[in-house]
C-alpha cells in the first residue's frame, strides 16, 4: 500500500508536468486543465495520501499483535513490561444501532405501538373512546359511559404501553450511541444518536407525536437498509447518496450545458 501510495504521487507529479507544458490551445485546453487543477489532480493526491496513511496504520497495528503475541500474559525474559493495551472503546449496553436482535425487537414494538395509537385515536374521534390522564408509560384511553365493552381496546392500550416503553428505550440508546461515537471522534454515530434521540423523545410531545413516531420508525428501517448495504452507520448512507444525487445532477448539467455548445456551434456555422 505504500509503495503504491508513492507510485500514484510520482504518477500526479508526472502528469501534472504534461499538462503544464501541453501545447493544447483555445477553450476546450483550458477547460481541462482547469479540470485536472480543480478536481482530478486533488483526487488523484488524496488517494495517494490515503494509502500511504493506511499504510503506515497497517505497520503500527502489525507491531501492536507482535508485540501482543510475544508479551503473553506477562513479561518474557529479555524483554520490557508489557505494553499499555488501548483502551477499550465504550459500548452502550442498550446500542440504537449495533445490536440487530435489539434492534429488530425494538422496532417491532415501536411499529405496533404506533399502529395501536393510530387506531385508539380514531376510535376516540368516533366517540367510542375518551382519552384519559395518563402516566408515560400507562395507558391513555378508556370507554365512553354507555358504550359497553370494545372488543379489543384492552390489547390496543397493551401495544400503544409497549411502544412507548420501546421509545423509551430508543431514547437511552440514542444517548449512548452519541456518547458513543463521541468518544470514538465518529461524527456519523453521533449524529445517528442525535437524530435517534430526538425522534423518539418526540413521540411523547402531544399532538406531533404521531409525527415523530412515524419518522422514527422510518429512520429505523432506514438503519436496516444500510446495514444490508454495508454502511457502518444510516448518517453515512444518507450523506453518501447525497453525494451521488449531487454527482449525477452534475454531470447532467455538464452534459447539457456541453450539448448545448454544440448546438450553438452548429447553428452558427
Amino acid at each position: 500500500m505504500g509503495t503504491s501510495g508513492n507510485t500514484l504521487a510520482n504518477l500526479e507529479l508526472n502528469i501534472n508536468g504534461i499538462v503544464a507544458s501541453a501545447a493544447w490551445k483555445g477553450a476546450d485546453g483550458d477547460r481541462f486543465r482547469a479540470d485536472w487543477s480543480s478536481k482530478m489532480r486533488p483526487m488523484l493526491h488524496k488517494a495517494s495520501e490515503s494509502l500511504r496513511i493506511q499504510a503506515k496504520a497497517l505497520l503500527v497495528q502489525a507491531d501492536e499483535q507482535e508485540q501482543a503475541s510475544q508479551t503473553g500474559s506477562g513479561t518474557s525474559p529479555g524483554q520490557g513490561p508489557t505494553p499499555a493495551q488501548p483502551s477499550t472503546p465504550f459500548t452502550p449496553v442498550v446500542d440504537a444501532n449495533g445490536n440487530t436482535v435489539y434492534q429488530s425487537l425494538n422496532f417491532a414494538a415501536s411499529g405496533s405501538g404506533f399502529i395501536a395509537d393510530v387506531l385508539l385515536n380514531r376510535m376516540a374521534q368516533g366517540g367510542l373512546l375518551s382519552r384519559m390522564p395518563w402516566s408515560v408509560l400507562g395507558a391513555q384511553y378508556g370507554q365512553m359511559p354507555g358504550v359497553g365493552y370494545v372488543r379489543g381496546t384492552q390489547l390496543l392500550n397493551g401495544l400503544s404501553m409497549v411502544g412507548r416503553a420501546a421509545g423509551v428505550l430508543s431514547v437511552v440508546g440514542g444517548v449512548a450511541q452519541f456518547a458513543d461515537g463521541y468518544m470514538r471522534g465518529d461524527g456519523y454515530a453521533m449524529a445517528d444518536g442525535g437524530i435517534t434521540t430526538v425522534l423518539a423523545a418526540g413521540s411523547f410531545v402531544p399532538v406531533v407525536g404521531p409525527f415523530f413516531a412515524g419518522a422514527s420508525l422510518a429512520w429505523a428501517g432506514m438503519g436496516f437498509l444500510a446495514k444490508g448495504l454495508g454502511y457502518g452507520s444510516t448518517s453515512e448512507m444518507v450523506v453518501d447518496g447525497a453525494k451521488a444525487v449531487a454527482g449525477a445532477v452534475e454531470d447532467g448539467a455538464q452534459a447539457i450545458a456541453d450539448g448545448a455548445k454544440k448546438v450553438w456551434g452548429w447553428l452558427g456555422g
